[in-house]
């Protein structure tokens, strides 16, 4: 693992948690006198989609069922963190009859009880919250063939990552100490994916202290053949599908720096990586 003022770990975008299972156990609660403290209580798992990824986010539930967030069976209550799952859509409900449709599916999953051949994934989440960015459809925009000539390319993801900050850390919905962003194509691809995130992030804290961001460098294949020429902000940023300290100054700042720059050239840079350029 490699770690910078942001720690990076071992959550990647298509491999949830492959890493975490293979280490040592390592001790998951801050120790005050004879009281042990996690240091992440409340956590929200906020899954962003958009207009064109709106059918198809129920399936991405669905496919929990084989990989179950949590160990249900065995979980102890007084430790564990209350953890609330965020439905975002980018732009707003009320103009979107799929998106709708889509996050009422959800909620009836997330409603219905478990059954005997079949435990809920609901089960390892408190609650499940829609929330929208009000990004309007003509600046709701991921272009990726457009990134050379258009500087809205990618103002989508942009507004849309900032909207869900203000969300969790506005106060609405309670105090959240963290958040974890997983994507529509951030796949599970083993079982209590959920608890071994948990258990990361309090090793990291353990061991490294608070961090603001916990996440993984790109670790695909893609760049083989021109890594080198890449600038090393992009080579070494942090994916977005990543662990977030909502109340972490440098985080803060983060997001404040970001929002201030969505009317200028810098809004043409992907938020994830913008952010690596910044630190």
């Amino acid at each position: 693992m490699e770690f910078f003022t942001v720690h990076a770990g071992t959550f990647q975008s298509n491999d949830i948690g492959t890493d975490a299972t293979e280490r040592s156990h390592r001790a998951t609660r801050i120790k005050m006198g004879e009281t042990f403290y996690p240091s992440i209580r409340r956590l929200a798992v906020v899954r962003p989609f958009g207009v064109s990824s709106a059918a198809s986010l129920p399936q991405t539930f669905s496919d929990w069922a084989d990989f179950l967030p949590c160990n249900v069976v065995d979980r102890i209550d007084e430790n564990n963190v209350e953890v609330d799952i965020f439905l975002s859509f980018s732009q707003t409900y009320e103009a979107s009859p799929n998106a709708l449709s889509s996050i009422n599916t959800i909620i009836d999953k997330f409603n219905a009880k478990s059954t005997e051949n079949e435990i809920s994934w609901s089960k390892c989440f408190c609650n499940i919250f829609a929330i929208e960015a009000n990004i309007l459809a003509d600046d709701d925009l991921y272009l990726p063939n457009q990134a050379r000539r258009n500087m809205m390319w990618v103002n989508g993801p942009n507004r849309q990552f900032s909207a869900a900050m203000r969300s969790i850390t506005g106060g609405d919905f309670g105090k959240y100490d963290a958040m974890f962003l997983m994507e529509g194509d951030c796949m599970p691809m083993k079982k209590y994916w959920l608890d071994s995130l948990l258990e990361e992030a309090e090793g990291s804290f353990l061991e490294h202290g608070p961090f603001a961001i916990l996440g993984s460098k790109y670790d695909g294949d893609s760049w083989d053949r021109f890594r080198d020429s890449l600038p090393l902000s992009l080579q070494h940023h942090i994916n977005g599908n990543a662990v977030y300290n909502v109340s972490h100054p440098l985080f803060l700042d983060l997001l404040d720096q970001l929002e201030s720059e969505s009317d200028t050239p810098y809004n043409a840079v992907p938020y994830d990586y913008r952010i690596s350029q910044i630190l």
